[in-house]
């Protein structure tokens, strides 16, 4: 049998860093919305599949090194489930090393896969649990929508959604070194946070409220010329506001017209690739 899923891209429409913790991972406070590029997951089981396999036409490793590999095992160690014999094949459109979140996503779609395959009947709030133990942006992928992200990005408190618009996102060639971003961000001096502001905008309903709350730490850390020309250049052809995710590469910019950004679109792509995505609510399990 042959089970999909979609495994959603995710932005950061704010990140905020509030220190350092104990065990050498940083406390963060963050928006995060599931938009509409996506991967496609597909888990198969029957005959002439014999343990657990993944499959990624990009070149991504197929063992232990693979976030779907891991996710699957974790959820098989859960339930106790001694039978895995299942194919995972993973149809990459997210762009890797782009802080959106497309490893985690994938692996949230394994889950939620193995969820219905194996008629666990698992909650939510159980996937994410499970997910936690794979990555940190893994819980949030399991139902996606718009969600305010704390601790290590594990505790989840949902928002209300981003309005409808055109979002125009850009992965430049140009990468972001995390450990490097986090290291100084310990360095940096502290500023107040951005995501109670964005929360507060977000119930308001209002696009151009959101747009003026926009905010990510490692982009003001870690400032790159690419980064900053792709935001004057979207700002420029119409956005409302435009922001790195994660951290990094990848900019997005928020329109309201879909012809402003599909112009725009096309001017950036000498800076890298383009995708025109639209914000995606929270799914149900």
């Amino acid at each position: 049998m042959k089970w999909t899923e979609p495994a959603y891209a995710k932005l950061n429409l704010t990140l905020d860093i509030l220190g350092k913790l104990e065990n050498g991972y940083h406390s963060l406070s963050m928006v995060m919305q599931s938009v509409s590029l996506c991967d496609q997951v597909t888990l198969m089981r029957g005959e002439g599949i014999s343990g657990l396999q993944v499959a990624c036409g990009n070149g991504a490793p197929s063992g232990p090194e693979n976030i779907v590999w891991r996710a699957a095992q974790s959820f098989f160690d859960y339930c106790g489930i001694q039978d895995r014999d299942a194919l995972f094949q993973i149809e990459k459109h997210i762009p890797s090393q782009a802080g959106m979140g497309g490893g985690s996503s994938d692996g949230a779609a394994a889950l939620r896969l193995l969820n219905r395959a194996y008629g666990t009947g698992l909650s939510p709030e159980t996937l994410r649990q499970i997910g936690a133990s794979v990555g940190a942006d893994v819980p949030f992928c399991v139902t996606g929508g718009t969600m305010q992200a704390q601790g290590i990005g594990e505790k989840l408190t949902p928002l209300a959604p981003l309005p409808d618009c055109t979002l125009l996102l850009c992965k430049p060639p140009v990468g972001v070194s995390t450990p490097q971003a986090f290291r100084e961000s310990d360095r940096a001096p502290a500023v107040p946070p951005k995501t109670p502001a964005m929360a507060a905008a977000l119930a308001s309903g209002e696009l151009n409220q959101v747009a003026d709350c926009l905010g990510n730490r490692f982009q003001e850390i870690l400032p790159l010329p690419e980064i900053e020309e792709i935001v004057a250049a979207m700002e420029s052809g119409g956005a409302l506001g435009a922001c790195m995710t994660g951290s990094g590469s990848a900019v997005f910019g928020i329109f309201t017209e879909e012809s402003a950004a599909q112009n725009t679109g096309e001017a950036l792509r000498k800076w890298g690739q383009v995708w025109l995505a639209r914000p995606v609510p929270q799914w149900e399990i």
